[in-house]
């Protein structure tokens, strides 16, 4: 069936609202998860070592935010390498006991706001790598019942720290991978009025 302009308006408008909605629902909840989990870091440790703490989370995120709209192409390349960094951290704690806590989730909440403003231009790449964050802390949990025949079962650990962060963050990538997805399946018009088969930019 041949779309008219007037569809393929519709379709990328809707696309570009998805991407709107992925961006503004990502940020706000990541802002309210290290808020939240703020809150009990002044408490325990408190004191210096809290502000420290606080200060690693929201310092990053801004400066990678605030990159990832002036710089998108350079940050991306960021984003990317502290995903993966993310991925050799949860591998090693598997055999080594590095940190007590959800670091995972909180590093996954820093990282997933510039990951949804660069989504804004790339909503297939910022999909992916909001999935793979949110599949991590699973994916390491199977890994160390296998591996180390211990940890907590699958159903724990959805209802835990691990799954009210990484389980939205889920979400999150899916809308930025059905934005990519409606704007993909939009025709492109073409110079001269003509519509024709649209592939927008991962």
């Amino acid at each position: 069936m041949r779309l008219t302009e007037k569809a393929v308006e519709v379709m990328r408008d809707v696309a570009k609202f998805i991407r709107r909605l992925a961006l503004t629902v990502t940020a706000l909840f990541a802002v309210f998860g290290i808020l939240f989990a703020s809150g009990y870091i002044f408490e325990d440790p408190g004191g210096w070592a809290a502000a420290l703490i606080f200060a690693a989370m929201v310092v990053p995120l801004v400066g990678l935010t605030v990159a990832a709209v002036r710089k998108p192409e350079p940050t991306l390349q960021v984003v990317t390498a502290g995903v993966a960094l993310v991925i050799v951290y949860g591998v090693i704690g598997l055999f080594v006991d590095l940190i007590e806590g959800p670091d995972l989730p909180l590093v996954a909440l820093v990282l997933s706001v510039p990951i949804a403003v660069i989504g804004q231009r790339q909503a297939k790449r910022a999909g992916e790598l909001l999935l793979v964050l949110a599949a991590v802390p699973f994916a390491l949990l199977l890994i160390q019942r296998v591996v180390r025949e211990d940890g907590a079962p699958l159903d724990a650990a959805l209802g835990g720290s691990s799954g009210v962060i990484v389980i939205p963050l889920a979400v999150f990538g899916a809308l930025f991978l059905l934005a990519w997805a409606i704007e993909r399946s939009a025709p492109a018009c073409q110079p001269n009025g003509a519509i024709g088969r649209g592939h927008p930019a991962g």
